[in-house]
């Protein structure tokens, strides 16, 4: 923006840059010359002809104008890259310092053009992280509030992430969290994926149909092998302990990893005699 005096502004010069974009020689009060990149749009407004003189309030104005277009401009690159919101866009040119007016005639064109379109980003994301299925909507809804959406609009987009596809995604990082967990006992196993499916924001209803459905007793079909070979791994590195202090390390240890105690006790008992 131009800094103003008390005297006359005048058009030194008017350049055609590329279709509708102009370049303007200003001379200002203190002699010096500064260029400004105007719009057709400013040109035919202010008939910033050679020779044209403007005075302190065409300047402001003029001043006013260009922030606009420059605000506008700013826009249009960042919109090009991806999606915002409207608060992320309010968020970026407060960040650039455009007045409150500048920024609120902005965001209006924008939306007025559809550029800019929270239940358009709100029904996009959503269905993106459906595909992803790596959150459940408690997590999505949390994310879109910090983006700036309001509650009202997801709510309005949200149902369509439905309970059956909820239930499929979270099935999916229960099994996979039971896969990389396998050497702990159920118990623990049990809680990793209650913990996890919370963390991914799936709500309770949907955490207890897939606790339900799945058989975590089945899909350790080895456990007892596990278990052995826990006993054994852990025996071999107190070895040098007496019984007492062995044998409470050992069954702390399991214990500790979700295995049953009685069970802990069988299988290091068993080892004991073969031994």
């Amino acid at each position: 923006m131009m800094s103003t005096t008390n005297n006359n502004y005048k058009v030194l010069k008017l350049t055609h840059v590329n279709g509708p974009d102009y370049e303007i020689a200003l001379r200002v009060p203190n002699g010096q010359i500064v260029l400004l990149p105007v719009h057709e749009e400013l040109v035919l407004k202010f008939r910033l002809v050679v020779g044209k003189e403007l005075d302190e309030l065409q300047i402001d104005e003029l001043n006013g104008k260009l922030d606009l277009g420059d605000a506008y401009q700013y826009t249009l690159k960042l919109l090009s890259r991806r999606s915002y919101t409207t608060a992320q866009i309010q968020e970026k040119l407060e960040s650039k310092n455009y007045a409150a007016h500048v920024i609120n005639e902005v965001l209006g064109r924008l939306i007025n053009a559809g550029l800019l379109n929270d239940g358009e980003y709100v029904r996009s994301y959503i269905h993106q992280e459906m595909v992803m299925g790596k959150k459940g909507p408690n997590k999505i809804k949390l994310e879109l509030i910090r983006k700036g959406v309001s509650e009202s609009v997801i709510d309005q987009y949200l149902p369509a992430y439905g309970e059956e596809y909820q239930t499929e995604h979270a099935l999916k990082i229960a099994h996979r969290i039971i896969n990389s967990n396998y050497k702990y006992g159920v118990h623990v196993i049990r809680q990793k994926v209650i913990n996890q499916l919370i963390n991914k924001g799936f709500n309770q209803q949907i955490i207890d149909r897939v606790m339900n459905q799945l058989e975590v007793e089945d899909t350790q079909d080895n456990q007892q092998a596990i278990l052995r070979k826990e006993v054994q791994k852990y025996y071999q590195k107190h070895r040098s302990l007496n019984d007492y202090q062995r044998k409470t390390k050992v069954v702390s240890a399991l214990i500790r990893k979700g295995f049953n105690y009685e069970d802990v006790l069988s299988v290091y008992h068993n080892l004991m005699e073969i031994e």
